[in-house]
């Protein structure tokens, strides 16, 4: 089942800042309810769709939707964000827990680009299955548009189909939210000696690379890229792992030249190493 609601009516908020996502992390809150640099349908104190959580994927807070019950009226949270970029993203990507009431809510993320205010491209995903522990979400937010785009919004919503409990109690938790490609990684060969992240190699790179590491026992593994003020730009690796040698690919096809860092990080274990994306 999928359900198709887009609150445009929320859609009247602008935030202008480079192609990076705004508060892409949830850290940065005005009050309990109201995540700095984004926009909710919260009407506090008579309903509270959007609220701040310390149960996050990463650092200090994430971002909670839930659909209240209002005098038995159902309200659907949205939460959204509109900001600046200057070309298509391969991806967007972002960690998501879901507790559905039942098998007719879903979980919606939309993004629309836009160029002079006209509609330039769009994507979205629906996620329909529950998940108690933070997983990763990935999807193409332009539909595979190429063209020029000067802005996007990004937005969050939980809905349902349900003409008895409407979805009520239904709730999520969504946080670091990035732009980015992710990649399939794949095993090289096994019985390795130590954990180590290789130099990726070419290095420079344009506009493709590949990053190798190795794990000598069975282990929960991230493997990230991040720019080079620490905005994280990809998610490479983020599952458990046999022991084994790795390799992932990483394109920085829509990513200015720079430096960029690769971390992995694999029990106890954490390792960087320093990129040059030249174009």
């Amino acid at each position: 089942m999928k359900s198709i609601f887009i609150s445009f009516s929320i859609l009247c908020f602008t935030i202008f800042l480079n192609a990076q996502i705004p508060n892409s992390g949830f850290e940065n809150w005005d009050d309990e309810y109201t995540p700095q640099n984004w926009t909710t349908n919260n009407f506090v104190p008579t309903w509270v769709t959007v609220s701040r959580t310390s149960n996050s994927y990463d650092g200090m807070y994430a971002a909670r939707l839930e659909i209240p019950d209002v005098n038995g009226f159902p309200i659907p949270p949205v939460l959204t964000a509109k900001f600046v970029v200057s070309q298509y993203a391969d991806a967007l990507n972002g960690y998501y827990q879901f507790y559905p009431v039942d098998n007719e809510v879903v979980l919606s993320v939309y993004t629309f680009y836009f160029k002079d205010g006209l509609l330039a491209g769009s994507g979205s995903i629906d996620i329909e299955n529950a998940a108690s522990s933070y997983t990763l979400f990935s999807f193409d937010p332009s539909g595979g548009l190429v063209g020029p785009a000067d802005s996007i919004w990004i937005q969050f919503e939980i809905i349902s189909s349900s003409t008895t409990n409407y979805g009520i109690g239904s709730y999520a938790l969504i946080d670091e939210i990035n732009f980015g490609s992710t990649s399939d990684v794949k095993q090289i060969d096994q019985n390795p000696v130590d954990y180590s992240l290789k130099q990726n190699y070419p290095n420079p790179f344009n506009p493709s690379t590949v990053i190798e590491f190795s794990i000598p026992q069975e282990s929960y593994v991230e493997l990230k890229v991040f720019d080079i003020l620490g905005n994280e730009v990809a998610t490479l690796a983020n599952d458990d792992y046999a022991a084994g040698n790795y390799k992932a690919d990483f394109t920085g096809d829509n990513l200015p030249s720079g430096i960029y860092v690769a971390r992995l990080t694999a029990g106890n274990f954490i390792q960087t190493k320093k990129m040059l994306l030249l174009k």
